[in-house]
């Protein structure tokens, strides 16, 4: 049997008596330090050219902190890294916890992905 209107879902359930968040959270503009972040073996410093360039830093956005059992803080990033081999556009991550000793504050307003 066919009715006269649409079928719509039921709404969202709200989490533990929460309701969902109706803002987005401003994202901050940080430095990604790709050396603290990636530890290499100086011991063989072989490089490939089509490879990611994990070494200096990176644009990235913070979106919030986290904290470790230990007590150390990580930061939900998503950061871009340039190809070794020169491509014109970065690969992005999203959503990476990023150990708050390799992150810093950047100025500009570059967006991600240029």
């Amino acid at each position: 049997m066919c009715s006269d209107h649409e079928w719509q879902p039921p709404p969202a359930p709200a989490i533990a008596g929460f309701a969902a968040p109706t803002t987005v959270p401003p994202l901050t503009e940080v430095w990604v330090l790709l050396d603290e972040l990636v530890r290499t073996d100086q011991a063989s410093p072989r490089k490939l050219g089509d490879g990611l360039e994990m070494t200096g830093r990176a644009r990235g956005l913070l979106r919030e902190w986290r904290r470790g059992s230990r007590g150390e803080w990580f930061g939900m990033v998503n950061y871009q890294v340039y190809y070794a081999d020169g491509r014109p556009r970065p690969a992005l991550f999203f959503e990476q916890l990023v150990p708050a000793h390799a992150l810093l504050p950047r100025a500009d307003r570059a967006p991600l992905g240029e």
